[in-house]
């Protein structure tokens, strides 16, 4: 027979109003353990483990990814590394070379300088032609007058071997003006680049010869001058200057020419 709603309620009431009843109730419906069962849908299911799956795979081919990067990078680090003592013995290479060029500069301005001290020697008839007669070289001469001075006290022999240690040492007597006839001595120095040194050592060997009683002249030669001031410099101190065996001061104008000439007599 099927229970009706007033049934129902009929019980509810029972229950309410006998505890005895509700007990006995409960302990009857509650024997045995409840069993809940929860089953999810099997195709649900079935997609869940197949994203789980993918999910693993690929966080197994990331560490792989990871682990090759990893490597690559080591790899990277040490290319670096290498790379820079590449660079560091490339640099050292490049030092080298550098003093190497600068080393072989030098040696052919040495070079260059010998061949034009010669030149000069060799030409100095002809260059020096225009305002000296009867030219000839000058170490005998200057060299005998530095011995007498010498025995005097009058140089040094430092000062001696100073003198004869010049590029150039010519002589002759003077062409025309109000010197003609006058022994002239030319004490100079030849580079292929005239330096400062070059025009401070001819400058002051003139002034030992004049010490000496020796009419001498400082003279610079070269190609080209390290600078344009040190030229005007030189011309300033009254230094006969030779460009390509071009001689400066002029001879254009006589009376500048003799004066320049009598700045330097003893």
């Amino acid at each position: 027979m099927a229970l009706t709603r007033e049934d129902l309620q009929s019980l509810l009431f029972w229950l309410d109003e006998d505890p005895q009843f509700r007990a006995e109730l409960r302990r009857r419906l509650l024997a045995e353990p409840l069993i809940v069962e929860i089953r999810l849908p099997t195709d649900w299911m079935t997609r869940v483990d197949e994203r789980l799956e993918r999910l693993e795979s690929d966080v197994g081919t990331m560490k792989s990814d990871v682990g090759t990067l990893k490597g690559d990078v080591g790899t990277l680090k040490g290319d670096v590394g290498t790379l820079k003592g590449d660079v560091a013995t490339l640099k050292g290479d490049m030092d080298t070379v550098k003093r190497d060029v600068e080393t072989l500069k030098r040696d052919m301005g040495i070079v260059k300088g010998k061949v034009l001290e010669v030149d000069y020697r060799t030409k100095a008839a002809s260059i020096f032609g225009i305002f000296l007669r009867n030219g000839r070289d000058a170490s005998e001469f200057v060299s005998t007058k530095l011995d007498e001075a010498e025995a005097k006290g009058l140089v040094t022999p430092q000062e001696s071997e100073f003198v004869m240690a010049a590029d150039l040492l010519w002589m002759g007597n003077i062409r025309r003006g109000k010197f003609e006839g006058e022994t002239l001595v030319l004490v100079g120095e030849s580079s292929w680049k005239i330096e400062a040194e070059d025009v401070e050592r001819a400058v002051e060997k003139a002034k030992i010869l004049r010490k000496v009683g020796i009419w001498a002249i400082p003279f610079v030669g070269g190609a080209e001058w390290a600078s344009p001031e040190l030229k005007e410099q030189a011309l300033k101190q009254n230094v006969l200057c030779a460009t390509d065996a071009k001689l400066e001061p002029s001879r254009s104008d006589p009376d500048e020419w003799e004066r320049f000439l009598e700045s330097w007599r003893p």
